[in-house]
């Protein structure tokens, strides 16, 4: 619910300022850097004392963004914890523990223009757990995710960045819980900083 209402809220006021950039050149590639947030919680299922809630992390990475026409591939490389907070039930109330999966991630996205400025984007993601087996980490090294979002070129002098919203959906089981499954809900936010090759001089 809350999620829902701060990504309507964002996209309202980010509207105005979204049009087309220097990526409106139909053929051509560039780099980036990326920094956000994340809104990420475990879905569980069986057995378990934990009740998963969301958690507000960190993001950050380099991507890679070629476009031809309409079409955009966008490999990226990012660090980002996922895994959210637990809570259990206690005497005198409940108790809440950290649950942070650190991962190493690889999405690999393919996108589309429908107009300029706005790319829809949508591929895999293979993340790395790089605290598996830990008292805090996920019980599987390797997850496989699905992601689907949105990019956004801003204007004038914000040109340079870009605002990244997606949804990533694992489909691999990370609990260490053998009477339960785990699987990774993640909802990033985040700011790109593009950059674009120098304009060559007449």
């Amino acid at each position: 619910m809350y999620t829902n209402r701060f990504l309507l809220l964002l996209i309202l006021v980010t509207s105005p300022l979204l049009t087309r950039a220097q990526s409106d050149k139909p053929v051509g590639g560039h780099f980036g850097v990326k920094v956000g947030a994340s809104f990420t919680q475990v879905a569980i299922s069986g057995t378990s004392v934990n009740i998963p809630k969301r958690a507000l992390q960190p993001n950050l990475g380099i991507m890679y963004r070629y476009r031809y026409h309409r079409v955009v591939l966008q490999p990226e490389a990012l660090l980002a914890i996922k895994g959210g907070t637990f809570q259990q039930e206690a005497v005198g109330g409940r108790t809440t523990t950290s649950n942070s999966y650190y991962y190493a991630c690889l999405p690999i996205l393919l996108g589309y223009i429908p107009t300029e400025g706005l790319t829809i984007q949508a591929g895999p993601e293979l993340s790395y757990a790089l605290n598996s087996g830990s008292a805090s980490g996920p019980g599987a090294k390797n997850d496989l995710g699905a992601v689907v979002g949105v990019h956004y070129d801003f204007l004038d002098m914000l040109s340079k960045l870009s605002l990244h919203l997606r949804y990533v959906h694992g489909f691999v089981n990370v609990s260490p819980e053998a009477g339960a499954t785990y699987y990774n809900r993640n909802v990033q936010v985040s700011i790109v900083y593009n950059l674009y090759p120098k304009k060559k001089k007449k």
